[in-house]
């Protein structure tokens, strides 16, 4: 019952040209930005299902014709029929929004109330796009670097205290605390924003790359008034956001988590990324996409976030499990060298199994880098490395209780 399913590439501007084309086995002489490869049955990004004798169905399909067997009861009813997992790979070459995400509660309330407010699912201004939460967590391919919730109180104020046209927000963070500071910027008139970020970009722009280190909120600072120039001659106030957020540096095989309410933003790398399939994005910068700001305001979790950098528990030689702070999702990860197999035993809920080198065969299908199988519930699964290279292989399913 295993299908072998194709990712869906997303060419958004902000994505890479090499990564996913070589991966893939693509010549970009076009230089396309890839930007990121979906595996999942996303309405934005549907696998196709690539077994011969399957057609041109996706995995969509495949998973309406039998829901409730395919999902297992108790995915199919709390996702409503839908995968409950969706598994990428992201190319940042330029530095993506400021955003959190909500809670499955919040969701729910704000879902129904757009629906109320008769808001088109499609609409630019549509918040809630679904009922699902959507708790990410991320592992680095390449040294990846990231904003990650809010800095104290105290080392923001320090921070913003250095650049003089921001030297009030320095006070109110010091003597109010992250979330009034915060909040206070965010609701600044355009026109003051500009007037506080000019003189900030003035400085900046006359450095060079040389004169920074991306461990400084000024090199991201910089990078962001070069990469989101204003159409109309406003600045992003996101980039106010880049002096009092944590700035995160993972190394190849390092994981984070991000829970609902942390802001954050992906700025630089390459990673695989695993959430919750859902579309409910609150924004806040460094983009030109809706930004409702009190919506934000209103569901962002404002308590000073120490990052915790997650490495891998070793199993045994061929397995690895990322341990996360989430019932929602898993994720654990094979190394299969010359030979060797491995046997996945039945789980409750479905599974994504993404290769991310080399080869393996399972059931009579041969899955090479940059494909995946889809794992019906309750499936035993037999891998046999295949080929030259070592395989290396990502497992995202449903945690077992």
């Amino acid at each position: 019952m295993i299908k072998r399913i194709a990712g869906f590439t997303q060419h958004y501007a902000w994505g890479g040209f090499n990564f996913l084309p070589k991966l893939l086995g693509i010549d970009n002489k076009e230089q396309k930005p890839f930007a990121e490869l979906w595996f999942g049955d996303h309405t934005g990004g549907n696998s196709p299902i690539t077994d011969e004798h399957e057609g041109q169905m996706t995995l969509r399909q495949y998973i309406d014709s039998d829901s409730l067997s395919l999902l297992g009861e108790t995915s199919c009813e709390n996702y409503a029929g839908r995968l409950p997992i969706l598994l990428k790979i992201l190319d940042v070459r330029k530095m993506l929004s400021i955003q959190a995400h909500p809670s499955k509660e919040a969701a729910v309330i704000g879902f129904m109330e757009e629906n109320k407010k008769q808001i088109a699912l499609n609409a630019p201004e549509r918040v809630f796009k679904d009922q699902n939460p959507k708790p990410e967590m991320m592992v680095a391919l390449t040294p990846f670097w990231l904003l990650h919730g809010f800095l104290p109180s105290e080392k923001a104020a320090e921070n913003l205290e250095k650049i003089s046209s921001l030297n009030t927000y320095s006070s109110i963070f010091k003597t109010e605390g992250i979330k009034n500071g915060y909040q206070r910027w965010m609701e600044l008139p355009q026109e003051e924003v500009d007037a506080c970020l000019k003189p900030l970009k003035d400085r900046l722009t006359q450095l060079s790359e040389i004169d920074l280190n991306k461990s400084s909120p000024d090199y991201w600072a910089k990078k962001a008034f070069n990469e989101f120039p204003s159409k109309d001659g406003h600045l992003d106030r996101g980039i106010f956001s880049i002096y009092v957020m944590n700035i995160v540096h993972l190394q190849p095989g390092e994981a984070i988590f991000q829970d609902a309410g942390l802001l954050h933003a992906y700025l630089e790398g390459i990673n695989i990324e695993l959430m919750v399939n859902s579309d409910n994005v609150f924004r806040g910068g460094l983009t030109d996409k809706y930004l409702d700001i009190p919506l934000l305001l209103n569901h962002l979790d404002f308590r000073p976030t120490i990052p915790n950098i997650i490495i891998p528990l070793e199993e045994n030689s061929k397995e690895k499990r990322f341990i996360i702070p989430s019932k929602d999702f898993e994720l654990v990860t094979y190394l299969l060298k010359k030979g060797e197999d491995l046997h996945l035993s039945p789980a409750e809920g479905p599974n994504l199994l993404l290769c991310l080198k080399g080869s393996v065969s399972a059931s009579g299908l041969i899955l090479k880098a940059g494909e995946a199988f889809f794992i019906p519930n309750k499936t035993p699964v037999n891998l046999l490395q295949e080929g030259v290279d070592e395989a290396i292989l990502y497992k995202a399913g449903i945690p077992q209780l």
